[in-house]
């Protein structure tokens, strides 16, 4: 009776004394709440550390638009990612569950494809995120080889070599997630290390960097992309903007682990993005004037690794910052993302939804964490790895596939409220857009498809024989996701998977 009890609170966005129960029905184990609001901002902060996706993604910056659209495409894209976690976050406040668009898609979509499309929505997300984990230990692993290179020339990079400091990055990354207690610190310090980072990026730039007109940054507009229409190219340069302000989903799935959830996780999540919004149309800003001989840095591989050289001075002063602040922040972002993998694995297989749900729904009564789940984590990240071995164009593939099914994971809660009504919505809520819901939620659902459109395509044109590697496959991997998950929900998933009103 008292779960019942409990059960209903949480429906209406009572959860004062921070109980918590499962989506089936009866208690399960919990987490202990080690968050705050302003540990939570942290955490979600360092989760995009917005600033330093534009300078990674230089080429792709001065090939689909250059420094113009990237600053005009920063703003939209942080009003459109605005607006989109303002919808989510009214429904965190509803149901604060790790499971984050997995939880809301089961409670907001209609009856007869409520199982189904939660259960599809889950394995987005999830794959999604590993993608995303995986593609900072590999960015990392080739930023780590290149400064090697720099400075011991002698030193031959191989596939093999790059491999092995990925997985490195993995394996050590694991390390930091075992204490349940530490993780509101290592989300402190990395938020700290994001904002100083970024502080010190743009003074020493703003210093020492040769300056570009304001004209050249803020109108001249470059396309490097093959496409024709230059409508469309400033369609894709929302790509790299969105790269720096995708992975706001974060917060969702530490939920569990704060404290007065359904108040402190709508707030942290809202403020996190507009900070992130703000640092990133900064960072874009400062990149425009600050950009250097872009011309000869977009001639290599690693195009940022020879800007910070010459900015700094030397190699050691580009490696030092390298080394110090973006490879230090990328592996800072590897525990974020693996943590917030190991709970929505965690959250998914309390309703059955995962092969093995039984040992993956377990808490370490130690360490107080889901580590079958982050093993999992580690285990599917190693084998992205092992593909990366085999092909960097397939790893290519996976990664792009990642940001797409993310977003799927996004809209899709949007677009059943919308089906469904605001109505669908439990009164009251901590959290509300007032009368200014729907206007936000149709925004959002529009801004959001128009996001996954433009992922689909390839970056640059023509793609044909010659120029295969131009091919984006992430249409594809959307629909071997869509297999693998019917064909999984035909076999084993139908009788296992467990929805139950909220």
């Amino acid at each position: 009776m008292a779960a019942d009890k409990d059960k209903e609170s949480i429906a209406h966005g009572d959860i004062s004394k921070d109980k918590l129960m499962t989506s089936t029905g009866p208690e399960h184990e919990v987490l202990p709440r080690v968050y705050n609001m302003w540990t939570a901002s942290a955490y979600q902060v360092l989760m995009m550390a917005s600033w330093t996706c534009n300078l990674v993604m230089y080429s792709t910056v001065f090939d689909l638009g250059g420094p113009m659209m990237l600053i005009y495409s920063t703003i939209i894209v942080c009003i459109g990612q605005c607006l989109l976690m303002s919808s989510l976050a009214e429904m965190c406040s509803v149901w604060p569950y790790s499971g984050g668009q997995q939880a809301f898609t089961k409670n907001l979509a209609p009856a007869r494809v409520r199982r189904f499309l939660s259960y599809l929505v889950g394995w987005f997300v999830l794959v999604g995120d590993l993608a995303a984990s995986s593609s900072c230990a590999m960015n990392n692993a080739q930023m780590i080889g290149a400064i090697v290179q720099l400075t011991h020339p002698e030193f031959q990079m191989t596939r093999w070599s790059t491999w092995l400091m990925y997985i490195a990055n993995i394996l050590l990354s694991v390390l930091f997630t075992f204490s349940q207690r530490h993780l509101p610190l290592i989300s402190t310090v990395g938020g700290f290390i994001t904002l100083g980072g970024g502080i010190a990026w743009a003074v020493s730039f703003l210093t020492l960097s040769p300056k570009q007109s304001a004209s050249f940054v803020f109108t001249r507009f470059m396309n490097n992309s093959g496409y024709a229409s230059s409508g469309w190219v400033g369609i894709m340069s929302f790509y790299a903007p969105a790269y720096a302000l995708y992975g706001t989903d974060g917060i969702l799935h530490i939920s569990e682990e704060m404290k007065d959830a359904h108040k402190t996780a709508p707030r942290a999540m809202i403020w996190s993005m507009i900070f992130s919004g703000i640092t990133s149309l900064t960072g874009a800003i400062i990149m425009g004037f600050c950009c250097g001989n872009w011309e000869d840095y977009l001639k290599t591989d690693l195009p940022y690794i020879p800007w910070f050289v010459d900015t700094l001075h030397g190699v050691g002063g580009g490696v030092a910052f390298l080394a110090i602040i973006i490879i230090l922040l990328n592996f800072l972002i590897i525990i974020g993302i693996n943590t917030a993998v190991s709970r929505l694995a965690w959250g998914m297989a309390r309703d059955n939804a995962l092969p093995f749900s039984r040992i993956f729904v377990k808490i370490n009564p130690v360490v107080q964490t889901p580590l079958n789940t982050i093993s999992f984590a580690v285990v599917t990240e190693i084998a992205i790895g092992v593909i990366a071995f085999g092909s960097d164009y397939a790893f290519e593939a996976i990664i792009s596939f990642g940001q797409a099914a993310i977003q799927i994971g996004y809209v899709t809660p949007v677009l059943m409220l919308l089906w469904r009504g605001r109505h669908a919505l439990p009164v009251p809520r901590s959290f509300t857009l007032g009368s200014f819901g729907l206007a936000i939620n149709i925004v959002s659902a529009c801004w959001s498809c128009l996001i996954i459109i433009m992922l689909v395509f390839p970056l640059y044109v023509p793609v044909n024989a010659e120029n295969i590697y131009n091919m984006n496959w992430s249409i594809a991997l959307i629909g071997a996701v869509v297999l693998f998950v019917s064909v999984d929900w035909i076999l084993r998933a139908q009788y296992y998977y467990v929805v139950s009103a909220e």
